[in-house]
């Protein structure tokens, strides 16, 4: 195996991923061939604990139904690497050999009714993403021998470059969520005028320019300024006539005018 040509996939994988550009089945393809298994799958599940995922494969078998894809999630309970995966959150890989030897995975369901009918016998699973959300899980398989300790060891540097370009894009999806909804709420205007607004107002409603409200209220005009500056602020209005307006139309001030 060729590690150096197993990075290559992996940087022109993550150069896609970061574009948001498709990846798994190229992916697939350089694994199956640098890698040397019968079969790979790029398992691509947003919202897997629900939902169906995008499975790509290369080798043989080439495809999965729906059904099949839906009854292999039904039964990740029985899989000895998704077990540890959800139990200790170690998205490393790891083979089924790692966790039992062949004769008990045999007997599990998962292999009875998903891998025993296309013949393999040995699996090397990683996860390049785990979240409550979303789950990104590539599987090689092989019918005859087991994946070594070398071969192993070679997709970690593969699962952590995948793993930080997936981590990079699903940030810049969040980022970009945020900007399409645009910014918080503004915090309403506090619309609670202070007794010296309100009797500015109250005044300006009654027809008094600032000079005979200012007289009125024995403040200076340059005052009576302000508080409407205050009053228009708090009503969200460009104008003192708006301001009257915004004004008549609160509760029991009408009847003050």
């Amino acid at each position: 195996m060729n590690e150096a040509h197993l990075l290559r996939h992996a940087l022109l994988a993550a150069h896609r991923i970061v574009n948001n550009e498709p990846y798994a089945e190229d992916l697939a393809e350089g694994l199956l061939r640098v890698v040397g298994a019968d079969c790979v799958c790029v398992d691509i599940c947003p919202a897997w604990r629900t939902r169906t995922p995008s499975v790509t494969m290369a080798g043989e078998p080439s495809t999965l139904s729906a059904d099949e894809i839906d009854h292999w999630m039904a039964l990740s309970a029985d899989d000895p690497y998704l077990v540890n995966l959800l139990t200790t959150g170690d998205p490393h890989p790891y083979r089924t050999s790692d966790f039992m030897p062949f004769h008990r995975f045999r007997r599990t369901l998962v292999y009875r009714e998903v891998f025993a009918r296309y013949g393999m016998r040995h699996l090397l699973l990683m996860a390049p993403h785990l979240s409550d959300e979303n789950l990104v899980l590539i599987g090689l398989t092989r019918r005859l021998h087991d994946f070594s300790d070398r071969e192993t060891q070679a997709l970690h540097p593969l699962r952590d470059l995948l793993a930080t370009a997936l981590d990079h894009r699903a940030q810049v999806t969040a980022i970009q969520a945020r900007i399409k909804a645009g910014p918080p709420g503004a915090p309403p205007h506090r619309r609670t005028l202070t007794e010296r607004e309100t009797q500015v107002i109250a005044l300006v409603a009654a027809g008094h320019t600032n000079d005979q409200a200012a007289r009125a209220l024995g403040i200076s005009s340059r005052t009576v300024r302000k508080h409407l500056e205050g009053v228009f602020g708090k009503a969200d209005v460009p104008s003192r006539a708006a301001a009257v307006a915004w004004w008549l139309r609160q509760p029991g001030n009408r009847a003050r005018r």
